[in-house]
């Protein structure tokens, strides 16, 4: 009733629950006449999709055709958009210039901490414990988002070197100071990274889709990926000590890149 009431010919849904919802409301109502587009928002085809009858499929990446077509969606369905961020994301703001912007030590390297909204596992310990491995010129930046107890609890030990922040939505300038970015592979942080061309190091994928994502970037050589945090810490000190290798994952991501996904959807949404 609220679709048709207010007069809408379109749902775009961004995670499959919404979409199976708007499948069934078309089964049930047919005179509906409504037009349906899916975003996908993992490297993957998330469980369900199978189920879906949307008119159109956005997903990240032209190589998981064949997966999405395993799951029965046919080829002049989908369409390899990439996943959808902010414009601020696109913008490429020197590293210097954005340190000076976010108050941040403007000399040396420096490494970014950030697992989502709410963080994940004993991220304080983490933290401090990578603060305690990486060279002396390197500030460690730890993005707490909305968990507010670990930025209380690890604000007790901040300094030029230990910068402690919470919910931002400078993330973008966060991401062009940095010069690795240790995190867990969520579908929109890791794209995230990608467009701002920010070398990664994975952990800890929570089991089902941010397991595929970490499978699926790693193997793409667009981050360095292990599921345990005493390796993930050392690689992130490794990654800083090989600029070769933080060139590689640079230059995967520039290939990787396809553009603002979200005009593209729009354009191809508006010829329908």
């Amino acid at each position: 009733r609220f679709v048709v009431d207010g007069g809408y010919d379109t749902i775009i849904c961004t995670h499959a629950f919404s979409s199976l919802l708007a499948t069934g409301m078309i089964e049930k109502y047919p005179e509906t006449k409504v037009y349906t587009a899916f975003v996908a928002t993992d490297y993957t085809c998330s469980p369900g999709v199978s189920s879906l009858d949307a008119d159109a499929f956005f997903i990240p990446h032209r190589m998981l055709f064949g997966e999405f077509i395993r799951a029965m969606i046919t080829a002049d369905k989908l369409y390899a958009t990439g996943i959808p961020l902010r414009s601020e994301f696109y913008e490429q703001v020197d590293q210097i210039e954005a340190r000076r912007r976010l108050g941040l030590r403007e000399e040396g390297r420096l490494v970014l901490l950030g697992c989502g909204s709410i963080g994940c596992g004993k991220l304080d310990r983490h933290a401090l414990e990578l603060a305690n491995r990486l060279p002396n010129d390197v500030t460690l930046v730890v993005l707490c988002g909305k968990n507010e107890e670990l930025a209380n609890d690890l604000s007790r030990f901040a300094s030029d070197t230990f910068v402690v922040v919470g919910f931002t939505n400078d993330v973008p300038l966060y991401m062009s100071a940095a010069d690795v970015y240790l995190t867990k592979p969520g579908g929109l942080m890791t794209t995230e990274a990608i467009a701002k061309k920010l070398p990664m190091v994975f952990v800890d994928a929570v089991p089902g889709c941010e397991t595929r994502n970490f499978d699926f970037l790693s193997s793409n050589s667009v981050a360095e990926g292990t599921k345990n945090w005493k390796q993930a810490i050392h690689r992130t000190v490794r990654l800083l000590e090989h600029p070769e290798d933080l060139k590689a994952q640079r230059d995967a991501m520039e290939s990787f890149n396809r553009g603002m996904a979200a005009e593209q959807i729009c354009r191809c949404v508006l010829k329908k």
